[in-house]
Parts: structure tokens; C-alpha cells; sequence
């Protein structure tokens, strides 16, 4: 008011206007410092980021917020001030103040000092906070995912920033320069001189408030698109470890976020991956390294799961006066249940055979102990059989497995069929053993679904046993090491794809 003469008419001398400046400078940064103590108190706890995470983050969500409450109530109030201060020394002096320039006066004071002072202040904010968000992010802060909770969010989307700065510096200085202009026709001379000084304090405050938000916003943006750009980088590159910081809590923090929780699931499934192939490591160990060399006979196992680790299992354990322990199995379900339980299973059978339990005894045994240790309506199918070289004999039974096919040389097929259910389905079962005789070039194949289930190319045709039994046939004289991988690459051109269920094979052979 000085500069455009309205002081000296209104007879504001220099001791008002120290007055006013001195109000102003204890309103304004009285109001400051109450927004920042919360702000100031939580960055003094960043030295434990962990520990107060939630606090920081939430503090900062709501900086903003706190400016604009803040920065309002200020503002109406200084605005006020200023409107009875200037009006009362007016007419106590001999300048005349009409009521166009009362009205001017107060849109002015309001307009500056209720409007455009709070906006600058959470527009300043903004861009403190996130510069701040962007320092904190370093130490872990500021990458929260999706579902945690930001105050305010629900009106802080970015596509409301553009209007409210329109309304602010541009709708809002064109309806009162539009209401000075109307004001100004019915006015004298004295009148339309103060009414245009006003309307160039006005447009010169509508002005430097339009640079000052549209500099924020474009640089707040800027920040905010080359995070977004840095955490694609890590995206693209493999560099799931690297955080995208979430400067502010609008459309692009939730993107921010979403690109966090995007990178930290692919590094989930990227650390999943080194458990399964550990795990993967640790189930091969677990199956048989060599067949055991037993005079006339030959023996090969093979696995293929189709995922990582499977719940299929197969072996072949020596007992000290040279019989040998052959199994089959096949537990329920796929994945990490069916690969623990086979562990169990094969923990178990290893520990039975130290003490040479009759089989039938062993699977009472495990099927007692599976009942208790399984889930409701888990089990575990199995062919166990004790080749006894010196008699030329199989002993065995079936719990609920597929039946393993006993081919001859001359063509005859016999299927060891199930007596019995599947372990762990019922208590107090008992298990029966058949006495098989084994002749020169008797062949056995004991395996699992993952043969007869491989689903074809065409339709939904399955290999089945029909098949597989004219395949066994026509590979009588294949030496036995060779089977499993005809078997499979057999299955391949028929049409097994990942989908289908783990393969596992067991085949012995009494050489001619």
C-alpha cells in the first residue's frame, strides 16, 4: 500500500505500518513453529528408523495437512486484523474512506492473506516433505505397500492439484477484479484511483502466487517421476532389492507403492526360487545315488517332478544278508507338503530297515504312524516289495499303489494289484504280503499316476496302462539302465508337458 500511494490517502502513518509487520512476523512464524514441532520432534527419532517407523511416516502424511489448518486460521485472522486496523485509522483521519474502498480493501486482505497464504504455505510443504521423504527414504522409510493406511489420501489426488491452483490464482483474482471494475463505475476519481491500485496489488499478488504453485508443482513432479523412473530401472534390470520412495500421498504414492509391493514380490518369488532349488537339492539327496550290484539282477529308478520338489519317491536299500528292500511311492497333493511328508516317509523306511522288520510289520507301523501325522484326507500310496536273490523271490505288498507290471520273456504280463489302502487312511489296518517267483528275464516296472495320467497332444487322452504295457513288450530285450529313458521320451511324443503330475519309475530286471 505503500508503494502504490493507498497508505498516504488512507493517513497510515509509519507506526501502524511497523504495527502491522510486527503482527505479521509473530502470527506467521508463531504458526510455523506449531507446524513443525511435530515434524522436528519425529525426525529427532530417524536415528531408529525401524523402531518408529510408523510414527515418522505418519507424522509426515499429515505435515501438510497440519500447514494448511494452520496457515488458514492464521490467515483469516491477520486478514481481520488488518481490516479493522486499516479501516479504524481511516476514518479517524481526514481522508475520506468510502465503503467501495472498505470492500476493495477487505477482498484484498482476504484474498492475500486467508487465501493465497495458506496456499503458498502447503504448496512449500509439499515440496519440503518430499525433498525430507526423499533424504528418510534412504534409511529404509517412505516405501511402504498398498495396504497401509495415509491420512488425508482421499483428497490429495493429483488431478485435483491443477483446479485448485486455477481457483486459487486465476478464477478467484478474476471475480474480484471483475467486482472492482463494478465497484469503480459508480465511484468518483478518488475512488477509481484507490480501486486501480488495488486491482495491481491484486493481479501482482495472483501472479507471483501462479509462478510460485506452478514452479511447485512441476518440480515436486519432477521429483516424483524420476523416483518413478529409478524404481522401473530396478524393475527392468533384475534389481528387486532397490525401493522406489514415496514422496507424496496422492495417485503417485499409491503407484510408488504399487511398484514397491511389485519389486518386493519378485524378489519373494526370486528368494523362492533359491529355497526350491535348495529344497530341490536337498530331495534328490534324499533318493538312492546307485542301484546296489546284486548278482543276476539289475535295478534302475529315475524321478522327474514337475514341480521343484515333488512328493513322488523311490528306493532301494541293502540289508546285511544281501536282500534288498525295493519301494514305490507316491504321497497326495503336490509341492512342499507332499515333498515333507515324503522326507518322513523315507526317514522312516531307512530306520525300519536297520532292524530288518518283516514288511508287513513295517507298513503296519508306517501306516499307524501316518494316520497320526498326516492331514484329513492326505495319504500315501506305496508298493514295497524284498528281493531275495538267493531264492529268486519278491516278496511284497500293495497299499493302495498303482499296480506294478511283472512282464516275462514270453510275453505274459501280470499286474501286482492292491490288497490293501493307502497309508495313513485308516488305523489298525493290516497288510498282506504276496510271495512272487522271479524266472530269467522277468522284468518288473513299478511306477507312479505320472506314466499312465501324461495327457496327449491332441484332446484329452491319456498314455494309459494299455500302452504302456505294448511299450514294455516291445522293449524286452532294452537293457534295464535304459528303460526309464526310452520310457520318457517315449512320453514326450505322446504329448507330457509341465502341467502333468511327477514321474517316477522303478524297474528291476533277473538277467537270462
Amino acid at each position: 500500500m505503500r508503494f502504490n500511494g493507498n497508505a498516504a490517502e488512507l493517513g497510515i502513518t509509519y507506526i501502524v505500518t511497523l504495527i502491522d509487520m510486527t503482527v505479521f512476523l509473530c502470527v506467521f512464524g508463531g504458526t510455523a513453529w506449531w507446524t513443525f514441532q511435530p515434524l522436528r520432534k519425529s525426525l529427532g527419532k530417524s536415528a531408529d528408523p525401524e523402531k518408529y517407523r510408523r510414527v515418522i511416516e505418519s507424522v509426515m502424511a499429515e505435515f501438510p495437512w497440519r500447514a494448511l489448518r494452520a496457515y488458514t486460521f492464521a490467515g483469516w485472522g491477520f486478514a481481520i486484523y488488518l481490516i479493522l486496523m486499516i479501516s479504524s485509522v481511516a476514518m479517524m483521519g481526514e481522508h475520506p474512506f468510502t465503503w467501495r474502498m472498505f470492500v476493495s480493501l477487505a477482498l484484498n486482505f482476504c484474498f492475500g492473506a486467508g487465501v493465497l497464504a495458506p496456499a503458498l504455505a502447503v504448496a512449500s510443504s509439499i515440496i519440503y516433505s518430499s525433498r525430507l521423504r526423499l533424504k528418510l527414504s534412504k534409511q529404509g522409510l517412505f516405501a511402504s505397500l498398498l495396504n497401509e493406511e495415509h491420512s488425508n489420501k482421499h483428497i490429495t489426488s493429483s488431478s485435483h492439484r491443477p483446479w485448485l491452483v486455477f481457483m486459487v490464482s486465476g478464477l478467484l483474482p478474476t471475480l474480484i477484479l471483475s467486482l472492482f471494475v463494478y465497484l469503480a463505475l459508480g465511484g468518483n476519481d478518488t475512488e477509481e484511483h484507490f480501486l486501480l491500485s488495488q486491482a495491481l496489488v491484486l493481479l501482482s499478488m495472483s501472479i507471483t502466487a501462479s509462478a510460485i504453485l506452478v514452479w511447485t508443482i512441476s518440480h515436486t513432479l519432477k521429483q516424483v517421476t524420476d523416483s518413478l523412473e529409478t524404481g522401473l530401472r530396478h524393475l527392468t534390470s533384475g534389481q528387486f532389492k532397490g525401493r522406489v520412495p514415496v514422496l507424496l500421498d496422492d495417485d503417485f504414492g499409491e503407484l510408488a507403492r504399487g511398484l514397491n509391493t511389485a519389486l518386493a514380490g519378485l524378489q519373494e518369488r526370486e528368494d523362492l526360487k533359491d529355497s526350491l532349488a535348495i529344497a530341490a537339492e536337498i530331495q534328490q539327496g534324499l533318493l538312492p545315488k546307485h542301484a546296489p550290484v546284486i548278482p543276476f539282477y539289475k535295478l534302475q529308478g529315475f524321478q522327474q517332478t514337475c514341480y521343484s520338489v515333488g512328493g513322488d519317491y523311490f528306493d532301494y536299500i541293502e540289508l546285511e544278508d544281501g536282500r534288498v528292500w525295493l519301494m514305490i511311492a507316491d504321497v497326495s497333493g503336490k509341492g512342499y507338503p507332499a515333498a515333507l511328508t515324503m522326507a518322513n516317509l523315507q526317514a522312516m523306511l531307512r530306520g525300519l530297515a536297520t532292524v530288518d522288520w518283516p514288511i508287513e510289520v513295517a507298513a503296519n507301523y508306517l501306516n499307524e504312524s501316518m494316520c497320526d501325522s498326516l492331514a484329513a484326507g492326505r495319504f500315501v500310496t506305496m508298493f514295497m516289495g524284498k528281493l531275495q536273490p538267493q531264492s529268486h523271490s519278491l516278496v511284497w505288498m500293495n497299499a493302495g499303489h498303482i499296480p506294478p507290471l511283472l512282464v516275462s520273456t514270453d510275453g505274459d504280463i501280470k499286474a501286482l494289484e492292491a490288497s490293501a489302502p493307502p497309508l495313513g487312511l485308516l488305523k489298525s489296518m493290516k497288510y498282506d504280503v504276496v510271495r512272487t517267483e522271479l524266472h530269467p528275464g522277468d522284468t518288473l516296472m513299478a511306477y507312479t499316476d505320472g506314466v499312465t495320467e501324461t495327457s496327449g497332444r491332441v484332446g484329452k487322452e491319456m498314455y494309459g496302462e494299455k500302452r504302456l504295457r505294448a511299450w514294455l513288450l516291445d522293449h524286452l530285450e532294452t537293457p534295464v539302465e535304459a528303460l526309464p529313458e526310452l520310457l520318457l521320451e517315449e512320453l514326450n511324443d505322446f504329448g507330457r508337458n509341465d502341467d502333468d503330475d511327477d514321474l517316477t519309475l522303478l524297474c528291476m530286471r533277473r538277467e537270462k
